[in-house]
């Protein structure tokens, strides 16, 4: 029976009436902008950008959380925009959680404008907008009820006495977001945003009742330094909050560029804190404009005993690529390490 407790009060928070969902997120939340801010759409140090990342969790409780993403943004009308920058982008992302394999799907699109504030193009404030699909679903079947509890064990054969109204459910998803980005001298660059997910708080719920997502704001911003010739510091802040429940996340990542037999490389470590909740280290490798990042989540929170302190792994891969010769910028335009 104690093995069965935590599904089942998993799955009664997810069925109560007034329960407002939490959204995905990433520790390596560099890999995916759109979900941090539709205004990173199309910032970036190259003409396109393309990711795919992977995230396991919470294997040592139960089944383990499976989160998956893709994202693929574009700058267009470079040559008549000049300095602002005009991006197109879509995200995708799946998640599949615990023994009644609740999963979500999203698919988004974005479009976001940067405007230039000098001639110089050091000085920019952007906009963006986005939209999309959702789709949540749960298989009541594989999943254990009190009235299911045959004195020793669950009994999956019993009536759970429920009465369900829908396995699954989808909405129409609404976001928005603002950014600043400036360069100051030749050493550093800063950034600040704000976003805002969920606008049209639309309904979603299993049970027919009118539950409502609650929207979730969005408050982050860092610095890229340069240290030295091949070093670069770049810490930065993320604070989320969502009906109630806030996230508190800060940290720094450090990169080192070189050459090698004529190729551009970049290797960087970092780590990050999530008050009260994890500690984080990660690590990139970047080869031609190919990057390959890892992260690992070390639980801090009271779960820890549970988890065995171990949180979530993740691994990202993004390509920056080129189009029409045009050349990467260096350093990047948003000083976040990897975006």
């Amino acid at each position: 029976m104690k093995k069965q407790i935590p599904i089942l009060l998993v799955f009664l928070l997810v069925l109560c009436n007034h329960l407002y969902a939490q959204d995905i997120h990433f520790t390596q939340f560099y890999a995916t902008p759109q979900t941090l801010n539709p205004s990173l759409t199309g910032v970036s140090e190259g003409t396109y950008r393309a990711t795919a990342i992977y995230r396991n969790q919470w294997s040592a409780i139960s089944i383990p959380y499976v989160t998956y993403g893709g994202s693929f943004d574009i700058r267009i009308l470079q040559n008549k925009l000049k300095k602002d920058i005009f991006g197109l982008g879509i995200n995708l992302n799946a998640d599949k959680s615990g023994t009644g394999k609740l999963f979500f799907m999203q698919a988004v699109a974005t479009i976001a404008y940067n405007k230039a504030l000098d001639k110089e193009g050091k000085h920019y404030i952007g906009l963006g907008i986005q939209g999309g699909y959702v789709q949540k679903g749960i298989q009541y079947n594989l999943l254990s009820f009190p009235t299911q509890f045959n004195g020793t064990d669950f009994d999956l054969s019993l009536s759970n006495n429920e009465i369900f109204s829908a396995a699954t459910t989808s909405y129409i998803d609404l976001n928005a977001g603002l950014l600043w980005h400036s360069q100051f001298g030749e050493k550093i660059r800063a950034y600040m945003g704000f976003s805002t997910y969920h606008l049209n708080r639309p309904k979603e719920t299993f049970l027919g009742a009118d539950n409502r997502v609650s929207m979730r704001f969005v408050g982050h911003g860092g610095v890229k330094i340069k240290a030295s010739e091949k070093f670069y510091v770049t810490p930065s802040f993320i604070f989320q909050y969502q009906n109630k429940a806030k996230e508190i996340l800060f940290g720094t990542g450090v990169e080192y560029h070189t050459d090698v037999k004529s190729t551009p490389m970049v290797f960087g470590l970092g780590g990050w804190y999530r008050l009260k909740d994890a500690g984080s280290v990660t690590a990139l490798v970047e080869i031609k404009r190919i990057r390959l990042g890892f992260a690992y989540d070390i639980n801090l929170s009271k779960l820890k005993p549970a988890s065995n302190n171990r949180g979530g792994f993740e691994i990202a891969l993004t390509y920056i690529g080129l189009l029409g010769g045009a050349k990467v910028l260096k350093p990047i335009q948003v000083p976040c390490p990897m975006l």
